[in-house]
C-alpha cells in the first residue's frame, strides 16, 4: 500500500482486483476497475445506461485467479431502429455536408432520444457542433455522425474525439438506397466493433442474443455543456454486441 494521498485517490477511483477463484466477485458501484483473471486483464465500466466488462490485455504467467468472462449489458435494453432512421433523414437532408447527433439516455425512464447537435460549421469532409442542453437526469449514451457521400470509417480524428464511454456511429453512402455504418463501444481509449444492420453483408440481417460476434477528417465540439439481460460472448471472439429494436 501506498502512503501517498494521491496514490490512494487514483485507486479508489480506479482499484484493480484479483477476480475470486472460488467465491463471488463483489457488486461494482458505478465507475470503474480492473479486474486480474486467470485469462487476462479486464476492464469493468458501470454507468446509468451500460455494464460492461471486456478484456484489454494478456498475462503470459499462470495466476491462481479466477477466469472472467466478457459481457455488456445496456440498461435501455435495443436501441431503437427508428430513432437511428431518423438520423439517417437527417444525414441526408444534409447532403453533401456531414451532420452530427446523439441518443440521451433519460434514467428516469429508461429511454432514449435523437438529438441533432447544433453545426457550427459544416462541408463534405468536416462538422464542428455544439452539443444542446440534458436535463439533470440525461447522459449522452451513443454519439452519432454521418460522412455525407463518403463512406463510413474510422478516422484519427474519430479515435481522438471517441474517449470516455460510449457508443460511436458514423453512417455513410448516403447518397444511396442503403447508407453504410460502423459502431463501436468506447470505453476510455479502447475500442471494440459492433455488429450493425448496415455494415457490409448484413444487408437481411440484425443482431441477436445468440450471435457473437476519415481521411484526416476533422470533427469538433464546441462548448459540450458508458439490454435487459445480459450478452456473453466467447474468449476467442470478443466481440460485443450491439441490439437494434424496432420500436422506440
Amino acid at each position: 500500500m501506498t502512503t501517498d494521498l494521491r496514490d490512494r485517490a487514483i485507486q479508489a477511483t480506479c482499484p484493480v482486483v484479483a477476480m475470486p477463484r472460488f467465491g463471488e466477485l463483489d457488486p461494482q458501484p458505478h465507475g470503474q476497475r480492473m479486474l486480474l483473471g486467470s485469462n487476462g486483464l479486464f476492464v469493468q465500466m458501470r454507468t446509468p445506461w451500460l455494464e460492461c466488462t471486456t478484456r484489454v490485455g494478456g498475462v503470459d504467467m499462470r495466476l491462481p485467479f479466477g477466469e472472467v468472462r466478457e459481457a455488456i449489458r445496456f440498461t435501455f435494453g435495443g436501441i431503437p431502429r427508428a430513432l437511428l432512421d431518423a438520423f439517417i433523414e437527417h444525414a441526408r437532408a444534409a447532403l453533401p455536408n456531414e451532420v452530427a447527433g446523439a441518443l440521451i439516455y433519460d434514467a428516469d425512464s429508461g429511454s432514449l432520444r435523437l438529438s441533432m447537435h447544433e453545426a457550427l460549421a459544416a462541408g463534405p469532409g468536416h462538422v464542428r457542433y455544439r452539443i444542446g442542453g440534458m436535463d439533470a437526469q440525461e447522459v449522452l449514451a451513443i454519439d452519432l455522425h454521418s460522412h455525407g457521400r463518403l463512406g463510413a470509417f474510422w478516422s484519427g480524428e474519430d479515435n481522438r474525439d471517441d474517449q470516455g464511454v460510449r457508443v460511436c456511429g458514423v453512417f455513410g453512402n448516403l447518397d444511396q438506397e442503403r447508407p453504410s455504418a460502423r459502431f463501436r463501444l468506447a470505453i476510455n481509449g479502447v475500442f471494440r466493433d459492433l455488429p450493425n444492420p448496415w455494415q457490409v453483408g448484413q444487408e437481411n440481417k440484425i443482431a441477436t442474443d445468440k450471435e457473437t460476434p476519415r481521411r484526416g477528417r476533422r470533427r469538433g465540439v464546441e462548448g459540450a455543456s458508458g439490454i435487459p439481460r445480459e450478452d456473453r460472448v466467447s474468449q476467442l471472439e470478443a466481440q460485443l454486441i450491439m441490439r437494434l429494436t424496432h420500436g422506440h
